[in-house]
């Protein structure tokens, strides 16, 4: 009786060691030079007219509240012709950052909207374009538009 209650406590204390130490199984925490590489990458493509609707699901938050709105710009001759330079990225905690970035002509880089800020958020992992930022330069352009 005595070994198999020294027994539970080894098989017990062993279980708690492992809970404690953390499975080490999944997600591996990003460096910040990671998340701003991604934070650029999402912008760009985000704002590069080339890149299908569809494609632009995981980089804009609340993609299927934004999708009419988005699929609109496919067809604005202004949408089509600007991409967006990320020039500073500020990360504020794990999941939120301030974007400073320029709105420049798709065609040679002439910069249309200088210094511009914006936010990043990490949904599900994956950081994106915050539907704040999406909504307010679509009101720069027609401040009569439905953004939610």
């Amino acid at each position: 009786m005595r070994a198999l209650r020294a027994f539970t406590v080894v098989v017990l204390a062993t279980g708690f060691i492992a809970a404690a130490c953390g499975g080490g199984g999944g997600t591996k925490s990003q460096t910040p030079a990671e998340a701003k590489a991604e934070i650029t990458a999402a912008w760009q493509k985000f704002f590069d007219p080339a890149v299908p609707v569809e494609a632009k699901k995981d980089i804009v938050q609340d993609y299927n509240t934004l999708l009419p709105t988005l699929k609109t710009q496919t067809t604005n001759p202004q949408a089509a012709g600007i991409k967006a330079a990320v020039k500073d990225v500020t990360l504020q905690g794990d999941s939120s950052a301030q974007v400073t970035y320029d709105i420049v002509n798709a065609k040679d880089g002439t910069p249309l909207l200088p210094n511009a800020s914006g936010q990043a958020v990490k949904v599900n992992g994956k950081w994106q374009v915050s539907e704040q930022t999406f909504c307010s330069l679509i009101k720069l352009s027609d401040p009569n538009v439905k953004c939610p």
